[in-house]
């Protein structure tokens, strides 16, 4: 993960350095906009979640035990206990939100509840309070301005008006500039794809990792049946599982698990499929969220490891 940072920030800090020495003035005002664009996505992002998704404060009567599974979990690990809120969809999924740790919202939706058992949706509130120990929401906010502002760079140089003395120097940092966008995004979606890794991993410690395992396929996999609605999600990074590609990640075996209810076998029979689907792995380096698999496949190694840890 530090070595991720440090390419995304080299790339950036380098573009920044040739554009400086090739104009002297005002990239200081293009990256100063790149921030304070940052800042708006930072300070509306809670905002637009809020209005884009049909939630509603949790009733305790109704489920206390989840207000109880996230005190738990957050007190066991010295986490600000967020607001939890349920998502009036069909879509299960789970996922968190706010400006900082400390201002949190965790929402499990109700395709979530009516799909997953009590223990399997713990595994999911472990995984999204993990995203809020490790302030994913906020380093995220940070690293997405870092393309932002190549981009705006690349586009101040071919459209900045320069004399023709400086035409071909600009167009080579134009150019430059486009391929630090495109290359900080593959490294901010790779950062996306680690800290999945780093949140099931934490709520494998919560919980037995199987558990969870188990919840992961049920999601992808449920995913696979509804491709309209998980088409029309406007909030994909933010799931636990990404609602998009996973509905397309499966389809070939969706009719297995019309019921639901997926078997050790069928999850195997899903999990060689995907591991050996050339599209699948391309389409990893332009996902938020890893192939299920793969994820499936940690969690079972580090249940392996916890029980010979236990038995020695």
């Amino acid at each position: 993960m530090g070595l991720t940072m440090v390419l995304v920030f080299g790339l950036l800090f380098a573009l920044l350095a040739a554009l400086g020495l090739y104009f002297n003035l005002g990239m200081y005002a293009i990256v100063g906009l790149g921030i304070a664009m940052g800042l708006f996505q930072w300070a509306i992002g809670p905002v637009i979640v809020r209005w884009s998704t049909n939630m509603q404060p949790l009733n305790r009567d109704e489920f206390p035990w989840i207000e109880e599974t996230v005190h738990e979990i957050c007190i066991k690990n010295h986490t600000k206990i967020p607001k939890i809120t349920i998502a009036n969809t069909s879509m299960p999924n789970a996922f968190v939100f706010g400006r900082t740790n400390k201002s949190a919202t965790m929402t499990l939706t109700r395709g979530l509840l009516k799909t997953l058992s009590q223990d399997e949706i713990k595994g999911v509130i472990a995984h999204e309070i993990a995203h809020i120990k490790h302030n994913d929401m906020v380093v995220m906010t940070v690293l997405s301005v870092i393309p932002t502002i190549a981009y705006l760079i690349a586009m101040s140089t071919f459209f900045g008006g320069r004399s023709k003395n400086q035409a071909g120097g600009t167009i080579l940092i134009g150019i430059g500039a486009f391929a630090v966008y495109f290359i900080t995004n593959l490294l901010i979606l790779y950062f996306s794809r680690l800290r999945e890794f780093y949140a099931d991993n934490f709520a494998g410690h919560q919980v037995r990792p199987s558990v969870l395992a188990n919840a992961l396929a049920k999601i992808t996999y449920g995913l696979s049946l509804q491709k309209q609605e998980a088409k029309n999600s406007l909030l994909r990074s933010f799931y636990a599982v990404d609602p998009v590609s996973s509905s397309y990640e499966v389809t070939k075996f969706s009719s297995y698990y019309q019921d639901q209810h997926i078997s050790e076998e069928e999850v195997k029979k899903a999990m060689d499929w995907e591991r050996k689907s050339s599209f699948n792995k391309f389409g990893e380096f332009f996902r938020t969220h890893p192939l299920t698999y793969k994820r499936i496949e940690k969690l079972y190694q580090l249940e392996s490891k916890l029980n010979t840890n236990d038995k020695v």
